[in-house]
């Protein structure tokens, strides 16, 4: 198999330049209708009780509410010179696919709540030379977390789940340990889950395994980024709507927004349009293919796959503040509770959250993704409704440093040097599927 590098490849795509237009809603292949209809051929079960056959009827979004800030907007750079900032911004993802040896990558630029800068590059399939577009589905990997907390707010926000109750409230079979655990302490990774369990398996499986592991921290008093965590609140999502996880968000986000072609890689597979996975060996090796985590394995940590187009859709949406009401939104991206120890958390409910000084002390909630074949993130401004959204098929940590260097060549200060931090604390850097 002859993998051809990006630099002889040079597969550049201008796919859409969405400027101030809407969304184009993705083209309709077959084995691929509405989200009602959408299928399960190969029957998976996805960890939650019963195999996923198909999703929830789609319903009509009325916005919940009409959420204000939770402190004064604040002002972007000078704009005027964005054309000239997105140009260097273009010709530096060209460079760092070139560098990086990146097969395919896309990535989109919202500024006030409009998409100014929407780009793809590369390849989605190296060896059958099919160019990455705006439909290209990707793995999402822990950017999952996001959607998982979002539908946990959004059923808090219902009365159907207490933030502050234990988790034996919704699911038996627990050990001590496990029982009194909050809801609030696994959706802000301080339940001292452990981060590694053995043998890894399908959720439906690895839940017994987990409550019998112990836990590695007292409850409350240290931060432990765990995708075990997430998994269970995934299970309380479950249990406490009655629904299958995918129908849940379904139901809740991908129909509203007419996200269509977000799902997970298996279902997702006979669109022709799933990108194949790659691993260069953290950049001491070539690149060869790598088959996507098991979806049934990650659950409600990681398993949605997801195109350029429905993540911009849906940063779009959450930055509207209509999906859910004042309080979650303050839960989501603001409410950082200290430890019991009294340190600071800058993570929980799936985001990553504080100033950030390369954009001069903006503040922004961060979330990336990252297992073999997936490199994921969304940048957020909520005080300026503007983002960075990027997917890429290979995993490294400098890809995340694309997209941050991309928000800051956006939307900070670029008359000195414009590289973003490695160390930079927003994701944590341990703090993605062992990234």
């Amino acid at each position: 198999m002859k993998l051809h590098s990006v630099a002889a490849a040079a597969a550049m795509l201008l796919c859409t330049a969405q400027g101030s237009l809407p969304l184009v809603p993705a083209v309709a292949q077959d084995g691929w209708g509405p989200p009602q209809t959408r299928k399960n051929p190969r029957n998976i079960d996805f960890g939650n009780g019963a195999p996923q056959t198909n999703f929830a009827p789609a319903r009509n979004f009325a916005p919940s509410n009409n959420f204000a800030a939770a402190s004064p907007p604040q002002q972007l750079p000078n704009s005027s010179d964005m054309p000239q900032r997105l140009a260097r911004i273009d010709a530096m993802i060209q460079e760092r696919m070139q560098s990086l040896n990146v097969p395919g990558y896309t990535l989109a630029v919202i500024k006030s709540g409009t998409v100014v800068f929407q780009k793809c590059y590369g390849y989605a399939d190296l060896e059958r030379q099919i160019p990455v577009t705006n439909d290209t589905v990707f793995g999402l990997a822990s950017v999952t977390k996001a959607f998982t907390s979002h539908a946990l707010l959004y059923l808090a926000d219902k009365g159907l789940v207490g933030l502050d109750d234990t988790l034996d409230k919704y699911l038996e079979g627990l050990t001590r340990p496990y029982q009194k655990l909050t809801v609030r302490q696994l959706a802000s990774m301080t339940a001292g889950v452990s981060d590694k369990v053995t043998p890894e398996v399908d959720w439906k499986d690895q839940l017994d395994i987990l409550v019998h592991t112990p836990l590695v921290s007292e409850p409350g008093s240290q931060y432990l980024y765990s995708n075990f965590s997430t998994r269970l609140v995934g299970s309380v999502l479950v249990k406490a709507s009655g629904k299958r996880y995918l129908e849940l968000l379904n139901e809740i986000i991908f129909a509203p927004l007419q996200m269509n072609s977000t799902a997970t890689t298996v279902l997702l597979q006979n669109t022709g349009r799933v990108a194949q996975g790659y691993t260069d060996n953290m950049g001491k090796g070539r690149l060869r293919p790598v088959e996507y985590k098991s979806p049934a394995v990650s659950f409600a940590a990681g398993m949605l796959a997801s195109t350029s187009n429905d993540v911009v859709r849906y940063t779009l949406g959450l930055m509207s503040r209509r999906m859910l009401s004042e309080q979650a939104y303050k839960t989501l991206w603001y409410d950082r509770p200290p430890l019991s120890t009294g340190k600071p958390n800058n993570w929980a409910f799936g985001w990553a959250a504080g100033p950030n000084k390369n954009l001069g002390g903006q503040y922004q909630v961060v979330k990336n993704g990252g297992t073999p074949g997936v490199a994921s993130i969304i940048i957020i401004l909520p005080e300026s409704n503007s983002a960075v959204v990027a997917l890429c098929n290979l995993r490294k940590p400098p890809i995340y440093g694309i997209a941050k260097t991309a928000a800051i060549m956006a939307f900070g200060d670029t008359s000195g040097p414009v590289e973003a931090d490695q160390d930079e604390n927003m994701p944590p850097p341990e703090g993605d599927d062992n990234l």
